[in-house]
């Protein structure tokens, strides 16, 4: 691709976008009805588009989203011992539940000053899981999020050049 069609391609990306001026639009499009290139590339891109509003992403199947999520652990070298891997994070946070509940089951009646200092532990912990959550949430979903969309989109767009190339062919 030329330094021509690298500025028309960005020209028509951002008139798509809607980031492209008025100004600029309406040059953009003035230059379409002298040039026969251009102005197919921005009805090939504005059906284009069109066409990627109506794609419908679908879940993969299980067996499949089980192959793709086992391509990461295949190929990353062996994790150091981290105390800021998700399991390791929660078992931190469950150990001051586990000493707030034994010392919750005293037999003896807790004062009021241990029960607010044991509301607030476990506050904390709560905290803490919730936060290990947020960051296991976080690392699943853009693990399995971006593989999927990304798998689902690439197929639909090989089936859309190939229906473009099919129907330029009969076009011939």
């Amino acid at each position: 691709m030329n330094e021509y069609d690298e500025k028309w391609e960005e020209q028509i990306n951002a008139l798509l976008d809607g980031d492209l001026s008025a100004r600029d639009a309406e040059r953009l499009k003035a230059e379409a009805t002298d040039d026969r290139e251009l102005a197919r590339a921005i009805v090939e891109a504005y059906q284009l588009q069109r066409a990627m509003d109506q794609v419908h992403v679908e879940r993969a199947p299980r067996s499949l989203a089980k192959r793709l999520n086992a391509i990461p652990r295949e190929h990353r070298s062996r994790p150091s011992f981290s105390l800021l891997q998700p399991r390791w994070a929660m078992a931190l946070a469950a150990i001051p539940l586990m000493v707030i509940a034994v010392s919750l089951m005293r037999p003896d009646t807790p004062s009021a000053s241990e029960i607010a200092q044991a509301r607030q532990e476990l506050a904390i912990a709560f905290a803490y899981l919730d936060k290990a959550a947020v960051i296991t949430g976080r690392e699943i979903e853009s693990t399995v999020g971006s593989t999927m969309a990304n798998a689902v989109t690439g197929s639909v767009n090989k089936v859309i050049q190939s229906e473009n190339l099919t129907s330029k062919e009969k076009e011939v």
